[in-house]
Order: structure tokens, then sequence, then C-alpha cells
């Protein structure tokens, strides 16, 4: 079974659009970070992390995104802090997500660059710079929602797993 773009992108907007952040995890490799959005369903296995707080070891979202590639977090007209800047200053930035909604979501071609826009004015930009070649990590962000996994990169690559499959596209 093939995923068209159109899908692809329907699905991914469907998963993230009105969901809650209610946890961030970042700080663990470089200032790639997660936000875990939506309802928060009880893990197979826990997170043995003890540096995470115990309901995320527990749950994980109803819809995860993952984030490899450079990004910026604005507030209205500033900005807040980015994958480029000092850790303290990217963990405090991204911090402020926790209990926002997301209430609108624009997704960007060709390499499926992000504009997520949260209450509190709020907005993330997820800047697709992972391309083919020889890049530093193959997905610029990934997307798990139940039984699935949606991928974006390298490039214009995107991708869907079902779990315990294999790819779909």
């Amino acid at each position: 079974m093939k995923c068209t773009k159109p899908k692809f992108a329907s699905l991914v907007r469907d998963s993230l659009l009105n969901q809650k952040c209610w946890y961030v995890s970042c700080g663990a490799v470089g200032t790639t970070f997660e936000l875990a959005l939506g309802e928060k369903i009880l893990r197979s296995q826990p997170l043995l992390n003890l540096s995470h707080p115990q309901v995320f070891r527990e749950y994980e979202g109803s819809a995860n995104l993952l984030v490899w590639c450079a990004w910026r977090l604005d507030r209205g007209m500033k900005t807040v802090t980015s994958w480029d800047d000092e850790t303290e200053t990217v963990l405090e930035g991204l911090s402020h997500l926790t209990g926002k909604r997301v209430i609108d979501l624009d997704i960007q071609t060709p390499a499926w660059g992000l504009l997520l826009k949260l209450t509190g004015n709020d907005s993330l930009k997820v800047f697709c710079d992972h391309v083919p070649g020889n890049p530093s990590c193959q997905d610029n962000w990934i997307l798990s929602i139940p039984q699935k996994t949606l991928y974006a990169g390298p490039g214009q690559h995107y991708g869907i797993e079902r779990e315990n499959q294999n790819p779909v596209d």
C-alpha cells in the first residue's frame, strides 16, 4: 500500500491539530527534543531514565513529535530560542510549550517543514535541513501515533511505518 503526499500531510495534520502538549523532553542529544501531546497512553515498557518525571516514564502521548533538525520557537514577534541556542535557554524556552495546544499547522513542502501555531501566540518552526547525500541524521522529524510512525527526511523523502511492519511508503 502506497501513501500519497496528500494522505501523509493529512495524517500529520490530523494527528497534531488541537493536541495539548503535556511534556517536553530535551537535552539528551544536543537540542533535539520531543513533544508529548494528546492523551496519555500507558507505555508497554516504562522508561528507566530517572531524569524524566514518573508520568513520562510510564506514559507516552497519543502523538509524540521528535525533532532532529533545525528549529526555532517564537512568541508573537519575539524569537524565544532555537536549535543553535545555549542549552539552558533551549530548556527554558521549550518548557513553556507544556500546557499549550496546537491551534494551527502548516506543512511546508517540498521537504516537510512544519509550522505549529500554539496557544499563547507561540509558533514552532521546524526547518528540515537534512538532505540526501550523507546527512548527520536520516530523519528531520518523527511523529509517533498509535500503531504508526511517520517520518520526514532526508530531503523530500517521507513515509509511514506500521507497528511491527515494514514501511508503507
